[in-house]
């Protein structure tokens, strides 16, 4: 397994989001599936939708996005007919299947994006004790047959930056952590179905969750309920 960055030292867990019972109780089960960065491309939900995920940016009419102007070498590029353009680095010509996780840490003050996250994300949710983080992508590349590779993703302002692993700073909230698998196409929007055996082996049992701020402050939230109970 290869960690993209030292960030997974940090964690004390991480946690996964489901808008349906029916997904946090098939992800239990062991069937886990992996997105391409081309599906959020083309999401328009707030906080999964992101038009420059992986990439500098993506333009589709179908979506009611206006064609962008590219200039190349001086000379602007006739695209009046194209329904789509996607616009990436030469550094990064591949993208991968992702698994998005959020990152509990002991600094990270992610208990201050709790409520958001159950609104935007969903009210079911699964545990990842940050000392299984190697086990579960371990467990991922053998049911997968492909490397596995996993951390914390990065956040800037500069579009130039755009990359599997730095995203815009405004989802800087989510303290989003990601397991990759393989490579894909950068249009490829087939999912990667994949079935774990045992993954409940390495998942907390949690009904509840409790979160504590470094100014003492509490938070509380149950499966099932977008309410955050504060103490």
């Amino acid at each position: 397994m290869k960690n993209t960055t030292d960030n997974s030292q940090q964690a004390v867990a991480l946690i996964k989001f489901f808008s349906e019972e029916e997904h946090y109780l098939a992800f239990k089960n062991g069937y886990s599936f992996f997105r391409t960065p081309h599906y959020f491309r083309k999401r328009e939900d707030i906080g999964r939708g992101d038009r420059s995920e992986s990439c500098l940016g993506y333009w589709d009419k179908e979506l009611g996005d206006p064609m962008p102007n590219i200039v190349r070498n001086g000379q602007p590029i006739e695209i009046e007919d194209a329904q789509s353009v996607l616009v990436y680095s030469a550094h990064e010509q591949k993208d991968a299947w992702l698994q998005s996780w959020c990152m509990i840490g002991p600094y990270n003050e992610f208990e201050q994006s709790l409520e958001r996250m159950l609104e935007e994300f969903g009210a079911y949710f699964v545990v990842l004790p940050a000392r299984n983080i190697n086990a579960y992508a371990s467990l991922i590349s053998k049911a997968s047959g492909e490397p596995v590779r996993y951390g914390l993703i990065r956040y800037s302002d500069n579009l130039l930056d755009r990359s599997l692993t730095i995203k815009d700073h405004r989802f800087s909230y989510q303290k989003e952590f990601r397991f990759y698998v393989g490579k894909c196409d950068k249009n490829e929007v087939q999912d990667r179905n994949v079935r774990l055996h045992g993954v409940t082996n390495l998942l907390l049992e949690a009904g509840s969750l409790r979160l504590e701020s470094a100014s003492g402050l509490v938070r509380y939230c149950s499966q099932g309920q977008k309410k955050v109970v504060f103490a």
